[in-house]
């Protein structure tokens, strides 16, 4: 079992949005190593069909694989609305990012709450029903992006362009709903701007689902007895990155999220 404890955490993505999920990680697993691929060759995910979105995550989920992890987190909502069919095969369980917001936010009891996402994670509406699964009582509200987690992922993170497309998603959605008060970041990509999105709209509280499917991997490494308990004979926590795409990306992106483990970034095809 200790060895078993002292494998990485794996954590796949269409890109580089899941770091904002190893930061998470970071914070609360600080004996974790984690192994990361983020597919930014084919970023972003959501435009895409579902047959193209299977093939593309089954993928990195067989390279994660092939890392021995002991354990996959999905960051990537727009995959996560597959975690059924994508589960299925693995030998490692996998924790859908999807699953662990919607239950957090279904907690909090919201008589309505926002979605901001790709097209394909709001078209599916995985949200609305998980969360009113758990509680009927609050109106879940959808509005999509084609190209703001494509705009993050480039590395824009300040551009006019980025900007104009957070405004422009943040009030067409409250102009529908000017009622609203919370707002869940649906993509992992768009915490990266957290910044802009609160810009926007400082009266809106934003939800970071990563925060809460860091927390369910806890949750499920402890009740599985695999959590690293960073004893001495362990190895130093360690972040290897893999990317479809190009590194420097990956360099901004770690620096403006202030993740302190140093990483290795390695382009790799799959």
């Amino acid at each position: 079992m200790g060895e078993l404890k002292n494998k990485p955490i794996g954590v796949l993505d269409s890109g580089l949005g899941g770091l904002t999920l190893v930061r998470e990680l970071e914070r609360l697993l600080p004996h974790e190593s984690i192994v990361y691929f983020g597919d930014n060759a084919n970023c972003p995910f959501g435009n895409r069909p579902k047959s193209e979105i299977l093939g593309l995550s089954f993928a990195m989920l067989n390279f994660l694989k092939q890392q021995d992890v002991k354990i996959a987190a999905i960051a990537c909502n727009t995959i996560s609305v597959l975690i059924e069919e994508l589960s299925k095969p693995c030998d490692f369980p996998v924790v859908s990012i999807i699953e662990a917001a919607s239950k957090f936010v279904a907690g909090m009891k919201l008589k309505q709450v926002g979605i901001v996402a790709t097209e394909f994670t709001i078209k599916q509406g995985l949200y609305e029903t998980l969360i009113r699964n758990q509680h009927p009582h609050t109106q879940v509200y959808g509005q999509s992006s084609r190209t703001l987690a494509a705009l993050i992922d480039a590395g824009n993170f300040t551009d006019p362009a980025t900007k104009a497309e957070v405004e422009s998603l943040v009030s067409t959605l409250r102009q529908a709903r000017p009622e609203l008060k919370h707002i869940v970041l649906g993509c992992t990509h768009y915490p990266i701007v957290l910044d802009l999105f609160e810009q926007a709209a400082a009266d809106i509280s934003f939800i970071n689902p990563a925060q809460a499917q860091a927390e369910a991997v806890k949750t499920l490494l402890l009740d599985r007895g695999l959590l690293a308990d960073g004893s001495a004979d362990s190895k130093p926590a360690s972040l290897d990155i893999f990317t479809s795409g190009e590194k420097a990306q990956y360099e901004a992106a770690l620096k403006k999220l202030e993740i302190s483990r140093p990483a290795a970034v390695q382009i790799r095809k799959i």
